[in-house]
């Protein structure tokens, strides 16, 4: 039934986006395209890398193993975690389980995968909240009489308090941290809570690299920031950095509470045509905007999905022939 549901709720939203271009016109929104080309395209895709690269480095430095340098594992859950939930129709859950499969194929013991997967994401939430206040703080010093303001200022209050709560509330979350991983990691593994509460305590001892984990992953919205700078650049929109922290953490905050809706499709599209009339930009341009990102995703996210089949049936056909 939950499949189900996902599945409409994300042909929900490709319905949204398709009456959404033909509402603003064919032609506009592939003017706007050919003016960035497919050059631009891979552009924005090279300069989502070094982004792809901190996030596994965030998430490598829960690992018990992070004193053993195992990043680059780390990275490819994190790309194949992303290829998951911006490619194929699943929520973010489907691509963090992705993603902590894809760490598992390339030798981390699959409870470890876990835990440090949803903690990475817990922390990951955590980071936003100082990267949408620099937004709205932006949003109020650039365009103070938008009528977003408000409401801007209103989901960032929500947002601290929210946050607020969860710090008063560390060993319940720790616990339920725990239990989702025990819950969903059973599924594949089998093994016992005990074992996602051991690997929860060795994530969380080594305190300084969870502090450094914050840290990159409030850099990597920043990287964030500057892929929507030059983005907008490349479909020659005359931006300044400062409108792009806007348009992006603005963003961001938005997708956080559509995380049930696969890839934010619908949503991502509309946001951007708001976000981006805020300094003038043109609804075909915005809609243009969402495109390439989601084009970008495909250039970076496809190879991804294929080389993981591959190493799947790779070791289903080693399993397969070590039973025989």
């Amino acid at each position: 039934m939950r499949r189900i549901l996902t599945e409409l709720i994300f042909v929900a939203g490709l319905a949204a986006t398709v009456w959404l271009a033909m509402h603003l016109g064919l032609r506009p929104v592939g003017q706007a395209l050919s003016v960035i080309g497919v050059g631009g395209v891979l552009l924005v895709a090279l300069a989502h890398l070094p982004t792809l690269a901190v996030l596994g480095l965030a998430w490598g430095m829960l690992a018990r193993e992070a004193d053993a340098s195992p990043s680059v594992k780390f990275v490819w859950g994190r790309l194949m975690r992303d290829a998951g939930g911006e490619m194929l129709p699943l929520s973010q859950v489907g691509g963090l389980a992705i993603g902590a499969r894809a760490v598992n194929l390339a030798g981390v013991p699959g409870m470890e995968a876990t835990v440090t997967s949803l903690l990475d994401l817990f922390v990951e939430q955590v980071a936003k909240t100082p990267y949408s206040i620099a937004a709205v703080a932006l949003l109020v010093w650039l365009v103070p009489a938008s009528p977003l303001v408000g409401p801007a200022v209103g989901v960032l209050a929500l947002t601290v308090a929210g946050l607020g709560v969860v710090m008063l509330r560390r060993a319940w979350m720790r616990a339920r941290l725990v239990k989702m991983a025990a819950n969903f990691d059973r599924r594949c593994t089998a093994e016992e809570a005990g074992a996602a509460e051991a690997a929860m305590a060795e994530a969380l001892l080594p305190r300084g690299r969870l502090g450094l984990s914050l840290v990159l992953h409030v850099g990597a919205w920043g990287l964030g920031a500057v892929e929507t700078w030059i983005a907008l650049r490349l479909l020659g929109v005359d931006a300044s950095l400062a409108q792009a922290v806007v348009i992006d953490g603005l963003f961001v905050t938005v997708r956080m509470f559509a995380f049930a809706i696969p890839a934010a499709v619908g949503v991502q599209e509309g946001a951007y045509v708001v976000l981006c009339g805020l300094f003038g930009v043109g609804a075909p341009t915005a809609l243009a905007f969402s495109l390439v990102r989601r084009a970008r995703d495909l250039v970076i996210g496809a190879p991804a999905v294929l080389a993981w089949q591959v190493l799947e049936r790779r070791r289903r056909s080693t399993h397969a022939g070590r039973r025989a």
